[in-house]
């Protein structure tokens, strides 16, 4: 895209996003088994089952290396399925607890935080329920099943995740793969909407209205 990405004073410190999300659990940085794409597609179906089973019918948004996998198959593994929707109630969560360790039975692959909300950390509060409706009216299916569907988080706000975190301005240090997988965000992004470029003064305006001053430096 040509934009250039920093860590100016002006980002939000990491500090800001914790007050903003819930607590941090226990093992964050523990490092997980990769998950391939078969065994995450059987995990959700395992998900999906159990759900269904219990006559519910829930719909997440992912976010991250899930989507990469399985959606457009450009990483062979990931580590976990991150999700979130600013709709669900306390009850949907305590359905989807249940059924995460239904899957987790069925596969010692799995273990305890292979799905999981803790991208939730990373939205501020003011942003969560815009970009639930925003995953709705874009409608990119990573995963189907009685029981449970899996959406992609908005493509825009996927492009910035990665930018800022790239910048150093996210509660995680940035990895190899994030200039690829904004590319690929991007690319998507450009298909469904028709278009043949997006400039660099849009991608600073998506990171503003998600994140207010934006780490990603558009000077050059």
């Amino acid at each position: 895209m040509g934009c250039n990405v920093s860590r100016p004073h002006a980002a939000h410190p990491a500090a800001t996003l914790l007050e903003l999300a819930p607590v941090m659990t226990a093992g964050h940085n523990n490092p997980l088994p990769d998950l391939d794409r078969e065994t995450l597609l059987g995990a959700l179906t395992n998900v999906a089952h159990y759900l269904n089973s219990q006559r519910a019918n829930i719909t997440v948004i992912s976010v991250g290396g899930a989507v990469n996998t399985i959606f457009f198959e450009t990483r062979r593994a990931t580590h976990d399925v991150d999700f979130y929707n600013q709709q669900l109630r306390a009850s949907d969560y305590n359905l989807i607890k249940l059924a995460m360790q239904y899957a987790q039975s069925r596969d010692t692959n799995l273990q305890s935080e292979w799905f999981n909300n803790r991208t939730i950390l990373f939205i501020p509060k003011t942003q969560r329920e815009y970009l639930t409706q925003q995953a709705f009216t874009q409608d990119e299916v990573v995963f189907q099943r009685p029981g449970l569907k899996v959406l992609a988080a908005p493509w825009d706000y996927a492009i910035c995740a990665k930018l800022d975190r790239c910048a150093g301005a996210g509660l995680n240090q940035s990895k190899p793969y994030d200039y690829s997988d904004a590319a690929t965000y991007l690319r998507r992004y450009l298909q469904i909407h028709n278009l043949v470029v997006v400039t660099r003064s849009q991608v600073y305006e998506w990171a503003s209205s998600m994140y207010g001053q934006s780490a990603i430096d558009m000077r050059t």
